[in-house]
């Protein structure tokens, strides 16, 4: 199974691998040992939604060195827990909430999902439970952060968008060579960067966040963001894309 998503399918949402423009259905459970079921459908019928529902959500924060710069041996990862309610997928509807006093920023990542329980553990301990890698969208209201509250300013209903689908067969040693990760609002480019900038690779960042809260099957980790961050607007039609990943698409509306 290469790409793993998540479709919304009557009044519930089921698994399913994607291939070219079909939708395989799975029965199972995506942790363990899923098995095609026969039904096949159209992508294109279809809207997806977040890979996985239920999971809690990681930010790593200041996640980027600066292109020909070295990690100075003093840093220590820094990241927070996005305690984030209704994660949208691709093609979601973020709403701007009417309470904030500033702009609302978006910010493109790439995310690894954990796919085994992982306490204290080592780099290559962590390498071994990656179950696979998706696009994410860190929504942020900045004037928080300007405060120090950078976990409410991430955690705000909706604050949350990813997939479209989780890529399972791509390695680490292939993201640290190099991704491009890039973000558009109404199509002009905004964000523009690389994962071998990476700061500490997911391996690393994993074990360092297990060494603190345990991690279990579907923790989703972003593993930060290149800078600068871009203010969006009500209106705004968002795209979010990670090299041999996707893309996620999002469209900014006003709260009701």
């Amino acid at each position: 199974m290469k790409l793993l998503a998540r479709a919304v399918l009557g009044d519930g949402c089921r698994f399913g691998e994607v291939a070219g423009d079909r939708f395989l259905v799975l029965e199972g459970d995506v942790f363990g040992e899923p098995r095609r079921n026969g039904r096949s459908l159209p992508r294109k019928d279809l809207a997806l939604g977040p890979p996985l529902a239920g999971v809690r959500l990681v930010n790593v924060m200041g996640g980027f060195l600066e292109p020909g710069t070295t990690r100075p041996p003093e840093r220590q990862p820094l990241w927070l827990p996005k305690a984030v309610n209704s994660a949208g997928g691709d093609g979601a509807e973020i709403v701007c909430p009417s309470i904030l006093t500033g702009p609302m920023q978006i910010e493109s990542e790439l995310a690894v999902v954990v796919g085994r329980p992982l306490s204290k553990a080592s780099p290559a301990e962590a390498r071994q439970a990656i179950f696979g890698w998706t696009v994410f969208n860190d929504l942020t209201a900045p004037e928080y952060g300007a405060l120090g509250f950078w976990a409410v300013g991430k955690s705000i209903d909706g604050f949350a968008s990813w997939g479209p689908w989780i890529r399972r067969d791509l390695t680490e040693e292939r993201v640290m060579e190099g991704l491009a990760i890039t973000a558009t609002v109404n199509g002009v480019r905004v964000q523009s960067g690389n994962t071998r900038y990476f700061c500490f690779s997911p391996s690393e960042m994993l074990s360092h966040i297990s060494h603190r809260i345990s991690l279990f099957p579907g923790d989703t980790v972003a593993l930060g963001t290149p800078p600068p961050a871009a203010d969006v607007a009500v209106g705004d039609h968002v795209a979010c894309e990670v090299e041999e990943i996707g893309v996620l698409h999002n469209h900014i509306v006003a709260e009701p």
